[in-house]
């Protein structure tokens, strides 16, 4: 019998629209998923998703809106999981609402407002018994399985180093000089929608999955961009100055522990910089190189991923080993894109391989003792 899912913050544009529910009605996914709900702000845009998303189940869904549209859309008795992709500031008051209704729950990155919000989340869903699928989905990607084959294969020997750079494109028209109006929270670092936990966050994942954790770190950042111009959806200036108090340069160092215990980390997060057109010109969007004893692994943004070079969640990356690149199998399944491959591992239940809340919780450890290291100007230890 399929997940019968209802979806709080789908409407019919933007992330969830176009990242998290189109897989949903891939012929792989079909049978094990169907969307029966959803809830939207506005009684008009519930309306409206709700016809769309009808005429490709094919089948009704519910329009809830709304704060008491939350609250019915969760105790609906025709839903099973709750998949949950709102801002960040209000992921806990609805999360808490889904794990008290004993559902299953989907959360998009990051689940709580920072590492004491997403610890007692965990805690909370753990005394339920509920299981739960972080939207944090470069976990999948073909790419990331194919390092993490080589690195555990031994090919490369003892890892040594490992050294990233990740970029927010200006594109993104977000943390650079421009922004929309809708991206107006992301200037306040207390609503935790910055480079440091989405940016390196959604890259954390990944190297806590590949290499393991950190053991000590040290970071610091900048403002490159104090203040910027609201732009609107078709990137023309509105007018409006904004002033940003959150950092749009990070950079962290430190040590692993674990399995490559000691292996050192040097990671660098920029924004603002264009992709595309001659301001762009020789720039990489992101690079990920590992050192070994033995040989060393360079995986690089492909030049079609555009302004997403530097997130698995979105595009594939080419990998190289010792200079080779290495052909990687993006067909079959993989054709799902990473969220989708995300919902299928779901799916497989217990012998699924996804995202958890734990994982998030050793993510987010790392980020607040990030962002204590900047504030504080010191070294952070585990």
């Amino acid at each position: 019998m399929p997940i019968r899912l209802g979806f709080i913050g789908l409407s019919t544009q933007g992330w969830a629209s176009l990242g998290l529910v189109q897989p949903l009605f891939h012929p792989l996914l079909a049978s094990k998923y169907t969307l029966v709900a959803l809830c939207t702000r506005s009684e008009v845009s519930a309306a409206k998703a709700a016809q769309k998303y009808s005429e490709l189940a094919n089948r009704e869904v519910k329009a809830y809106y709304g704060e008491h549209g939350v609250t019915e859309l969760v105790h609906d008795p025709e839903v099973d999981m709750v998949a949950v992709s709102v801002k960040i500031p209000d992921h806990y008051a609805i999360v808490m609402q889904v794990i008290d209704a004993g559902k299953d729950l989907f959360v998009e990155w990051t689940p709580g407002n920072g590492y004491e919000e997403t610890k007692r989340i965990a805690e909370a869903a753990k005394a339920k018994g509920i299981r739960v699928l972080v939207g944090a989905q470069g976990y999948q990607s073909t790419a990331v399985k194919k390092v993490k084959e080589i690195v555990d294969s031994g090919k490369i020997g003892r890892v040594l180093s490992t050294s990233i750079l990740l970029t927010s494109a200006e594109e993104i028209l977000l943390w650079g000089s421009k922004t929309t109006e809708s991206g107006r929270y992301i200037h306040d670092p207390k609503n935790n929608t910055t480079i440091l936990t989405i940016l390196l966050g959604h890259f954390l994942v990944v190297l806590d999955n590949v290499l393991g954790e950190f053991g000590e770190l040290t970071s610091s950042g900048a403002i490159r961009f104090p203040t910027g111009q609201y732009v609107d959806n078709e990137g023309r200036p509105t007018g409006e100055v904004f002033h940003s108090s959150s950092h749009d340069q990070v950079a962290l160092s430190g040590t692993l522990r674990g399995k490559h215990d000691g292996t050192f980390v040097n990671i660098h997060c920029r924004a603002g910089v264009p992709c595309a057109g001659q301001r762009a010109r020789g720039r990489r969007m992101f690079q990920w190189i590992i050192d070994g004893e033995d040989g060393t692994i360079e995986v690089k943004n492909r030049e079609s991923d555009g302004q997403w070079g530097a997130f698995f969640t979105f595009t594939e990356k080419d990998v190289y080993l010792n200079g080779d690149k290495i052909e990687l199998d993006e067909k079959g399944v993989n054709e799902l894109g990473q969220a989708g491959k995300a919902w299928l591992e779901f799916a497989k239940g217990e012998a699924g391989q996804y995202t958890t809340l734990d994982d998030a919780v050793r993510v987010h450890r790392t980020l607040d003792a990030a962002a204590v290291s900047i504030s504080e100007g010191k070294r952070v230890a585990f």
